[in-house]
């Protein structure tokens, strides 16, 4: 004998037990997918700060040893030191607690404002190409007149490993 269903009947208890098992399943797929997504977007964006703050001093420094008058580079135990072309804003960058920093302020002050440029640095190496076309670890050269004609920097960062910019002097502008 077969039985046959009221029409009107409504959803039997293992209907519903069957949906709401399906609507659960899609529930913690979603949940699961969501929370994925979020963790991503969370490791990406502070990589991608970190790459922003690294491209900003990388920025910064061009900028400077572009700004800089070739005849007043000097670099000794391991800190570059510039003055502007008017001759009077100094500029030095040096590593200092791990960290790559830039000191700016007025030729002859006492404190210069100090600005962090890039911390967890391992290491930072310069070297200054003279007009003869070679590299210098300590400027001015003691042996000769020559002029400086870039500055090459080389950072070692712990989580990443070196970064090198190479930045042209450019001499001033005839008065």
């Amino acid at each position: 004998m077969t039985a046959i269903r009221d029409q009107e009947a409504g959803v039997t208890l293992i209907e519903m037990l069957v949906a709401l098992s399906l609507f659960a399943l899609v529930g913690i797929a979603s949940f699961t997918t969501l929370d994925t997504i979020l963790r991503v977007r969370e490791r990406t964006d502070g990589r991608l700060e970190h790459l922003a703050q690294l491209d900003r001093a990388l920025l910064i420094f061009g900028r400077d040893i572009v700004q800089a008058d070739p005849r007043t580079v000097t670099l000794q135990d391991g800190v570059l030191s510039t003055l502007g072309h008017d001759g009077q804003t100094k500029r030095q960058y040096l590593h200092d607690s791990n960290t790559l920093s830039r000191e700016i302020g007025p030729r002859n002050a006492d404190d210069l404002l100090r600005q962090a440029l890039i911390p967890d640095v391992s290491a930072v190496t310069f070297r200054v190409l003279d007009r003869d076309r070679n590299w210098h670890l300590a400027w001015p050269d003691p042996a000769g007149e020559n002029e400086a004609l870039a500055v090459d920097i080389r950072v070692d960062i712990d989580a990443i490993g070196s970064l090198r910019r190479l930045s042209s002097l450019t001499r001033p502008a005839p008065r």
